[in-house]
């Protein structure tokens, strides 16, 4: 084992043979508490920026830290410091995404690919939902604005095939939540973008790695989903028993481009991301411009798809933004420090604790983007000795597990727009978001020790 992984155990040993040690697990409590309690007020509609703060006060006061400085400081300072790092990504990830989606490119995607994969079963169905939404998202759509788009087209084929509406939840999440979010090399979603700054590496980095956690999440997302599929047909449940409210649903267009003009925006994002390796905020903004160019006789109004675009990151970077403080209060605690040193000293290939690090530190914050940057923050110099690009790819990959947790504000926000509830569809969330993506991530782990 590595010396550098050996002393935190002998630190460990000797904070909780001394006297701080009642503080030390006094400030454990209050992070656990803290996680719980963010998990239930999330979970009962609690909005994160006005519950992150709060539960920070808790932290602090359970830490023995002052309260304002804890505000002021590390909480306000994570919350600046991500805004200012990934602010302009989101603000042309945004207007990118309703560009694509107002114009009627997204829908004429989505057509073109029902078009070739059919109703022929309802397998296939789910199957053609999951890739709809895997090709706007590793275009460059956002998960909040593929909803909208593929909501429209999903509900009448759901109805007519009378498939129970939870399983659209889990096929539209394990399109855009788990391989085009995290595995797939070269994805412009920001959770592979994190890494790229405090690593210096590649949208592409660790493909093999990646590549093979693809090849096992996406077969066991749609074994699952067609097992549960049966299970409520066995219950003679379908459609209408679970439709939830469709009031947030939107009309679709009966006019858009066609769909090689389309797919050209996303496709040129792609390549100055990958290819010519261009900044990401360059390459988001003048893929903005192109999708401007060729969609503009499509926009009824571009002013206020820019306007609403621009405004559109506001919750998002916001509620981000609020986590990542919450989480940097956590990260500057006596407790967290304890805990900081115990990953280090998991036992096995330091691989293995750097991903369990980063689920640890997704799970409390409910963000993948947000966990991870306070992560690759305070643990990125403790593994500089490990190969840079296994490091991005199990890094972006273990973004994409515990971050989807009953309070991730990412799933709170999709099951309100699909008009449906925890109680009714948040398990194929939980088993397309959590549980596939950590047996991926079991997987991955393989390639990437051996051949990194």
């Amino acid at each position: 084992m590595n010396v550098a992984n050996q002393a935190p155990h002998k630190h460990i040993l000797t904070v909780i043979n001394n006297e701080e040690g009642v503080l030390i697990m006094l400030s454990l409590i209050g992070i656990i508490i803290s996680l719980v309690l963010l998990i239930i007020l999330a979970f009962k509609g609690f909005g994160l920026l006005l519950v992150t703060p709060v539960l920070a006060v808790l932290v602090a006061l359970t830490s023995n830290m002052d309260i304002v400085e804890a505000l002021t400081g590390p909480y306000m300072d994570s919350f600046v410091g991500f805004a200012q790092d990934y602010f302009l990504i989101f603000l042309f990830s945004a207007i990118f995404g309703k560009v694509i989606a107002d114009s009627g490119a997204a829908a004429s995607i989505a057509a073109g690919i029902m078009k070739v994969i059919g109703k022929k079963s309802r397998l296939a169905v789910i199957a053609a939902t999951m890739i709809i939404t895997a090709a706007l998202t590793y275009g460059g759509v956002s998960l909040f604005v593929a909803i909208f788009v593929v909501m429209p087209i999903a509900r009448p084929i759901f109805k007519e095939m009378d498939i129970p509406w939870p399983i659209f939840i889990g096929s539209f999440a394990l399109g855009a939540a788990t391989f085009t979010m995290t595995m797939l090399p070269g994805t412009p979603q920001i959770q592979n973008i994190i890494p790229m700054t405090h690593l210096g590496t590649s949208p592409t980095s660790g493909a093999l790695i990646g590549l093979v956690a693809t090849a096992v999440v996406i077969p066991f997302g749609l074994w699952w989903l067609n097992r549960e599929d049966k299970k409520y047909q066995k219950k003679n449940i379908g459609y209408e028993e679970t439709k939830g409210n469709v009031s947030a649903d939107t009309e679709e267009k009966n006019h858009y481009p066609k769909f090689i003009i389309s797919i050209f925006p996303s496709a040129l994002l792609l390549i100055l991301i990958n290819i010519v390796q261009l900044n990401i905020e360059l390459s988001l903004a003048l893929s903005v411009i192109a999708a401007l160019v060729l969609f503009y006789i499509y926009l009824e109004q571009p002013l206020q798809t820019f306007n609403t675009g621009a405004m559109n990151v506001a919750a998002p970077i916001l509620n981000t933004c609020a986590v990542v403080g919450f989480g940097g209060v956590v990260a500057s605690t006596q407790g967290f420090e304890v805990m900081r040193a115990a990953l280090l000293d998991f036992p096995g290939h330091p691989l293995i604790s750097f991903a369990v690090a980063i689920n640890v530190m997704v799970g409390i914050t409910g963000s993948a983007s947000g966990g991870l940057g306070i992560a690759l923050e305070t643990l990125a110099d403790d593994y500089s000795h490990v190969n840079s690009e296994a490091l991005h790819r199990i890094g972006a990959i273990s973004s994409g597990g515990l971050d989807s947790l009953p309070h991730s504000g990412a799933v709170v926000t999709l099951l309100t727009v699909s008009g449906t509830t925890h109680r009714v569809s948040y398990m194929p969330v939980f088993w397309m978001c959590v549980v596939g993506p950590l047996i991926a991530l079991a997987v991955a782990l393989i390639p990437a020790i051996f051949f990194y």
